[in-house]
């Protein structure tokens, strides 16, 4: 029984589906035939062939007219759940080869901070609401490796990796700035030089040793031999401000990531020397897909100054709703310090390296 049912749908083809579907609608071979595009003497043989297959009669001829039969109706019940599920099928992949419907990943190398994301996810999801778009911090130290995983879909990257499969679009430009608690000794310099780091707590954001390069300050205070007291690495942004505002080291960001923290805290920026301080951002892409490349142009916008503004509370729902895990706030009034040991711990998120 089981053989002769799949012999069965084996030979039953998707335009018997159709054919009976319509021919149903029409009520004559002669009006079927017109609306699928065919000659009446091949839709007559096309009806022969399915009903000779099934071995049942699937109309009941009346003069011209052809009516269902029992076993007629139970077949177009079945086109019509068949038949349905192809058109919705149809439309989802038309959706997504527009860019309509799909996944969306994205992660910036180096920061965890991304204030400046929610903007432009609610600029493309009025557009494209259909979109699942997630943040994946986890790709934040080997974006590129994500990336080329597959696990990723744009990384907001620095550091490029010679690669075929890879496209790189510039997106913005940065520059680079030392934050220091207001009344640290640096904060009365204008510009602040590599070597001011010579015996400082210095703050760096954590990356992986193995990775394509050492970031920028590092190569910088290797070659000019800046020994600077001590050396904690942190992954995530929030942390490192709250270090900084605590008054137990100074750090280097890009301007525009520090920028929201400044205010309400005992921080300032200084520029550093302008042969180290500007940086090219890049989008990286495996996928040229609608959705990636829709979405490349929000970024583009963005930083080219189009107002994307989101009032705060706003912000921290469409970050929430959209990261792949979520993570613990870090509150400043939580974390106690000893600034004469300079000991801080947060699992495994930070890692403190003597010079």
């Amino acid at each position: 029984m089981l053989q002769l049912l799949i012999k069965l749908i084996m030979n039953i083809a998707l335009h018997h589906f159709r054919l009976v579907d319509t021919i149903s609608k029409e009520g004559t071979l002669t009006k079927a035939a017109l609306t699928l595009r065919l000659t009446q003497s091949a839709l007559s043989h096309q009806l022969k062939e399915l009903e000779r297959e099934l071995d049942v009669e699937i109309f009941d001829r009346q003069g011209k007219r052809l009516h269902l039969s029992e076993q007629g109706h139970r077949f177009l019940r079945s086109a019509e759940k068949i038949l349905a599920e192809l058109k919705s099928l149809e439309e989802d992949i038309n959706n997504y080869k527009n860019g309509k419907t799909g996944k969306l990943s994205i992660s910036m190398q180096c920061y965890t901070a991304y204030h400046w994301l929610p903007g432009i996810i609610k600029y493309y999801k009025k557009r494209w609401p259909d979109i699942n778009i997630q943040i994946l911090s986890d790709a934040t130290r080997r974006p590129l490796e994500y990336l080329m995983n597959g696990d990723l879909d744009i990384g907001i990257i620095r550091t490029q990796m010679v690669n075929t499969k890879i496209r790189y679009e510039p997106i913005f430009e940065d520059r680079l700035t030392a934050v220091m608690c207001k009344d640290h000794p640096l904060a009365k310099k204008d510009i602040i030089e590599i070597t001011d780091f010579h015996g400082e707590e210095l703050i760096l954001p954590l990356y992986d040793p193995s990775y394509q390069d050492t970031p920028v300050i590092e190569s910088l205070i290797q070659a000019q031999q800046v020994k600077p007291k001590n050396l904690h690495r942190i992954h995530y942004t929030d942390a490192t401000i709250e270090m900084v505002n605590a008054g137990l080291g100074i750090t280097v960001m890009a301007d525009w990531i520090v920028e929201p923290y400044l205010k309400g805290r005992n921080i300032v920026v200084r520029p550093l020397h302008h042969s180290v301080a500007k940086r090219a951002w890049f989008a990286a892409t495996c996928k040229q897909t609608p959705a990636i490349m829709n979405f490349l142009e929000c970024l583009k916008m963005y930083f080219a100054g189009e107002d994307m503004s989101v009032e705060e509370p706003e912000k921290k729902v469409i970050i929430q709703q959209h990261a792949t895990q979520k993570q613990s706030a870090i509150q400043a009034s939580a974390i106690m310090f000893n600034k004469e040991a300079v000991a801080f711990n947060m699992a495994q998120d930070i890692k403190d390296y003597q010079y």
